[in-house]
């Protein structure tokens, strides 16, 4: 890679956060349906499957991650595992933008690089003061960003707390224990501050008390410019 290149945003990306069940999977598909051909979409990691082509990878690595039972990606060594998914991140980048034959214009990924930067700084800062998971954050961000560029655009979609978590049990099938209800709630608070800390690249999309339709005209309404730079590119 040449030196230089690697924060030149080459092309245009665009990531959808948010704590799990916000309903940022399935918001992100309907999206996507709407922007069009020009938008490729890129499934959360933990959605790619295991499969032995050169495009598996990421599901390979995920399940090799996935501790039996367990709610999160946890195996009791979170450092090896916080920088085997920011690997990742980098890899479906290169991926999708250097050595794809025909790279898309846009891209539309379910969980960027701030999800690994939010989720992993609350798993290590686990027990301790607020700002240590602040400050793991900030370097994982800034860990990421020495190999690839930061999302154009960062959809942050939050919702009520206790509501996201009925919608994640009912997922799940079973009750979060108190711990993993605890972290949810330090990973909401820690995507506040990044977007507070980012306000040009991460918008937040509330979606309390709000149709389906109206979010999803406000997250399209957020993509379009991003579009257009990529068809004036």
């Amino acid at each position: 890679m040449p030196a230089g290149d690697v924060n030149r945003p080459a092309h245009r990306w665009v990531s959808v956060e948010g704590i799990n069940g916000v309903g940022k999977t399935y918001l992100s598909s309907r999206l996507a349906n709407r922007l069009g051909g020009s938008c490729r979409m890129l499934s959360e990691l933990t959605d790619q499957g295991a499969g032995q082509g050169p495009d598996q990878l990421a599901g390979r690595v995920v399940a090799a991650l996935t501790g039996p039972g367990g709610t999160f990606l946890r195996t009791g060594h979170p450092l090896t595992e916080t920088f085997a998914l920011l690997a990742l991140k980098v890899y479906e980048y290169e991926r999708l933008t250097r050595t794809a034959p025909r790279p898309p214009a846009v891209v539309l990924e379910d969980r960027g690089p701030d999800t690994v930067a939010v989720y992993q700084a609350a798993i290590l800062g686990s027990g301790q003061p607020p700002d240590v998971a602040q400050q793991a954050m900030r370097r994982l961000g800034e860990t990421v960003e020495l190999w690839r560029p930061q999302p154009t655009l960062t959809l942050l979609l939050v919702d009520d707390l206790d509501r996201c978590i009925d919608r994640f049990e009912a997922r799940l099938g079973a009750p979060l224990a108190p711990a993993d209800r605890d972290l949810l709630a330090r990973i909401a608070r820690l995507y506040d501050g990044l977007a507070a800390a980012h306000p040009h690249r991460i918008q937040v999309v509330n979606l309390t008390g709000r149709t389906e339709e109206d979010v999803l005209d406000e997250m399209d309404a957020w993509c379009r410019p991003v579009l257009r730079q990529a068809d004036a590119a």
